[in-house]
């Protein structure tokens, strides 16, 4: 009997390989019944079988087999098969990610934004969310350029904050980062954004139309400037590289006293 073209992993499961799935509804639940007996008897603990969308006829097939839905994305489906009870099985991705920008030029005026969507005036700093392989810093620059069309660039890391019980019961994390303004032109989204200028900082902090949250984060990049608390992207030998992994520490050109 044919079985279905599988790979281990390190952890005791095998992931079914999509590219080699069979044609047919009939073809498959066969290859699938005699594969689990198989997978029991190697001693498999969890099996991961995705299914592109072009098989998505295959699932109610897989669903009677025992299997269960770990997620989806827009072209394939993943679905999983205990086999040894008590196995842990990774959960898909839990946080949503996004990034903003505290954009001061050296007049130390702040770029701020009023959404259009809001109902009540809003003076916020302009981000959003991050797009699947896209770094933090980028994302910021990008985000800034789409809605106010000002060029910035990357200066720090300030804070960030995570909120949970967000989008589809997801958490958020929102990283907020200082960018020097390259231009200073206005060409503002007015598909998202209804204002867009610039305000003095001190206005801005003492503002009505502030929320306290925003003046926390303008008043925490102010404070931090451009040295001490500066983060930068530091490459680590052997992690990963400027491509796979955005990594963010003190600046090692600036001493750090520790008190006894």
């Amino acid at each position: 009997m044919t079985c279905l073209q599988n790979e281990k992993n390190p952890f005791g499961g095998c992931l079914v390989q999509a590219e080699n799935l069979p044609g047919t509804i009939e073809e498959f639940s066969l290859a699938l019944s005699g594969s689990i007996q198989k997978w029991k008897n190697e001693g498999i603990r969890v099996v991961w079988l995705e299914l592109p969308i072009d098989r998505a006829s295959f699932v109610p097939i897989a669903v009677d087999a025992g299997f269960v839905y770990h997620h989806a994305t827009e072209r394939a489906l993943q679905l999983t098969l205990t086999l040894v009870e008590g196995s842990y099985i990774p959960p898909f991705a839990t946080h949503y990610i996004g990034a903003g920008g505290v954009v001061i030029d050296k007049d130390l005026n702040l770029l701020v934004i009023q959404e259009r969507h809001h109902t009540r005036k809003h003076y916020k700093l302009p981000g959003g969310a991050l797009q699947p392989g896209e770094h933090i810093a980028d994302a910021a620059v990008r985000e800034v350029k789409e809605e106010t069309g000002i060029d910035t660039e990357f200066l720090s890391l300030v804070c960030f904050r995570h909120w949970h019980g967000y989008r589809h019961g997801k958490s958020d994390i929102y990283f907020v980062t200082r960018l020097r303004p390259v231009s200073t032109r206005i060409r503002l989204d007015e598909t998202e954004i209804a204002e867009c200028f610039w305000m003095p900082v001190d206005e801005y902090l003492h503002h009505p139309d502030t929320h306290v949250f925003n003046r926390r984060i303008v008043q925490a990049a102010v404070d931090a400037g451009a040295g001490a608390s500066q983060l930068v992207f530091d490459p680590i030998e052997g992690y990963g590289t400027p491509a796979t992994h955005e990594i963010y520490m003190p600046d090692r050109r600036v001493p750090v006293t520790l008190e006894k």
